[in-house]
């Protein structure tokens, strides 16, 4: 039988450590202990995953009942690398927190932006210029392994970003620069 921590539990039900940690707290992981101080959770069944028990009230538990059969994807949104190249140019003393992250990590039905992130773990780096991913990439990085973002002070608590986050930053960066413009060459 295969022993985890909560950490690959984690990234194996698709939640976070600290709700693992609940849920361990509350006895509803099977088969889970604790040795000298960390949690030891056992694999079951052909697809080796943890097990959760369900609560007794509210809601359904949203987590991963079997094991992610496609890769999380990485590449770098070249958009938002000219975005970012313009926004440089119009103001030099930007600094790099206040550009718009241009590495893209997606995860079954999740699009994150980040600055940095690290793979811990193999990867492997996937070019097909006939066959691109829905978003138009044709070069990126895949990998079965917990991905963990990282900003640019190396801070992984508030790196990630939504997609959505990501692309109101361009906008307002686009609008910005247009108004720029727009000044110039009224002067």
């Amino acid at each position: 039988m295969t022993i985890i921590g909560t950490r690959e539990a984690a990234f194996l039900l698709g939640i976070c450590c600290q709700r693992v940690r609940a849920l361990l707290a509350q006895g509803r992981i099977k088969g889970a202990y604790k040795k000298k101080g960390f949690w030891q959770i056992p694999l079951y069944g052909k697809i080796k995953m943890p097990i959760v028990i369900p609560g007794k009230r509210g809601p359904k538990g949203v987590w991963c009942h079997r094991r992610r059969e496609n890769p999380t994807k990485i590449h770098v949104n070249q958009h938002f690398i000219k975005a970012n190249g313009k926004r440089i140019k119009t103001d030099p003393e930007m600094t790099s927190d206040q550009l718009i992250p241009v590495i893209s990590l997606k995860q079954t039905n999740r699009n994150d932006m980040g600055y940095q992130m690290k793979i811990s773990g193999p990867c492997r780096i996937v070019y097909k210029p006939y066959a691109p991913l829905p978003c138009g990439a044709h070069l990126w990085i895949e990998t079965y392994e917990p991905v963990q973002f990282m900003d640019t002070q190396f801070n992984p608590c508030s790196a990630r970003l939504s997609y959505e986050e990501a692309e109101k930053m361009w906008l307002d960066s686009l609008a910005k620069i247009s108004k720029d413009v727009n000044l110039a060459t009224v002067q």
